[in-house]
């Protein structure tokens, strides 16, 4: 239930990604029929790609599930080339698109979701005098530098840096990825003098879908079926994973990779080439999310790389989450969001000391000592279950709505 069965706040729910793509299949579509279910009256925006509109059988399997849930559904086209006229041409149809709808609607809170989602909503929200939300979704300025894109102190990130400085100094709640995000968030002035709520939702896992039947060492065949699920290049060094793998190989038989990615296969097969691994330990696909449960019910462990920098504790790799929920522990480089605290403390991955080969022997010996305890997946499964579901981070979600919505009403989340 929700903490104000009477109140059904108007919620304008603003995404720079497509219900049609991966991530807003992952994250969004089963978010925002959860907090619909909570009692919260919304409508989702958010930016298409062309090649997703067309197909028509999917927007139409997309509408009908979200008009079944009582969420009225804008898709607004995305546009990627060239980045900064496109993204800014975005913005500026968000803002019309947005401004509207809430001349009909008048939304009590504009949650914002995403970086370009935060500009969207923050001038659509100062407009209609409604309450804002800011999910930030990682350190956006910060990430552009750690994936190669921007400069450390160049005009785009300072300038970028400002504008989200804005929109955390400008919000009435934030919605952090992590618990090491907060520390950062609660620590600006401006929060600080507000006392802006700030809560914790990582990339949550729908554990009804991702779902496994925890097996033992027993159940394994011989070989050490290793996954990485996501992006590839930028942050994303699949090229170190590439390397990892060529070292377990050297000390255990049968060791394969497997890469789900939407990503070029040639930019794939070129960084795990880089890394010195041989074409024949590893496979490729793309796999939508109906199959990826499958997909990683067949493994044993799965990546998760990032570049060491200034964004990382900001982040929620969504991948962590779908690994412990079907029973995998997680390979992952330090200091990765709340990753290292939940590892050491329930014992469901390893932690990468660093990229050296060294470093890598170790990580493989500790991984099949941790894959030979039969209570590792049962742990694996747990640690989803108490640090990604969905339920629990959507309920949190409710009650900020409420204690916007609700003069006096704490966000006691």
């Amino acid at each position: 239930m929700r903490s104000n069965p009477n109140k059904a706040p108007r919620v304008l729910y603003v995404v720079y990604w497509g219900a049609l793509e991966p991530l807003g299949r992952s994250l969004v579509l089963p978010a925002v029929g959860k907090l619909s279910g909570l009692g919260a009256n919304l409508t989702l925006v958010t930016f298409e790609k062309p090649s997703d509109l067309a197909d028509v059988e999917e927007v139409l399997a997309v509408r009908t599930f979200l008009e079944d849930l009582g969420v009225q559904w804008i898709p607004l086209g995305y546009h990627k080339r060239p980045k900064i006229p496109a993204t800014a041409f975005d913005v500026v149809h968000g803002w019309a698109k947005c401004i509207f709808f809430a001349l009909r609607s008048r939304p009590d809170i504009v949650h914002a979701r995403t970086f370009v989602g935060g500009l969207i909503g923050a001038v659509v929200a100062r407009v209609f005098s409604a309450k804002l939300i800011y999910h930030n979704e990682g350190f956006y300025p910060d990430e552009q530098v750690d994936g190669g894109t921007w400069r450390a102190g160049s005009a785009p990130h300072l300038i970028a840096k400002f504008v989200e400085q804005g929109m955390y100094n400008r919000a009435d709640g934030i919605i952090a990825m992590s618990n090491r995000a907060v520390d950062v968030i609660q620590a600006f002035p401006t929060v600080r003098r507000r006392r802006t709520p700030v809560i914790v939702v990582p990339s949550c896992v729908d554990l009804d879908h991702f779902h496994c039947q925890p097996t033992g060492p027993d159940a394994r065949n011989s070989e050490l079926r290793l996954v990485y699920v996501g992006s590839v290049g930028g942050r994303y060094i699949l090229d170190r994973i590439g390397r990892f793998v060529a070292i377990a190989a050297e000390m255990v038989n049968g060791v394969k990779l497997r890469v789900l990615t939407g990503s070029e296969p040639r930019l794939v097969a070129s960084m795990l080439e880089s890394g010195g691994l041989d074409r024949s330990l590893w496979s490729l696909d793309s796999v939508g999310r109906d199959g990826m449960p499958f997909e990683l019910s067949r493994q044993d462990a799965g990546f998760s790389f990032l570049t060491r920098g200034l964004s990382e504790h900001g982040c929620s790799p969504t991948k962590i989450g779908e690994y412990w929920a079907m029973g995998l522990p997680v390979i992952t480089t330090p200091n990765v969001s709340d990753t290292d605290e939940i590892i050491r403390g329930e014992r469901v991955g390893v932690i990468v000391r660093d990229h050296s080969d060294v470093s890598y022997r170790d990580a493989v010996a500790d991984l099949l000592a941790l894959l030979e305890d039969p209570q590792t997946p049962e742990r694996c499964r747990r640690a989803a279950e108490i640090h990604y579901a969905l339920d629990p981070a959507c309920r949190r979600q409710a009650i900020l709505y409420d204690s916007l919505c609700l003069p006096g009403m704490p966000a006691d989340v």
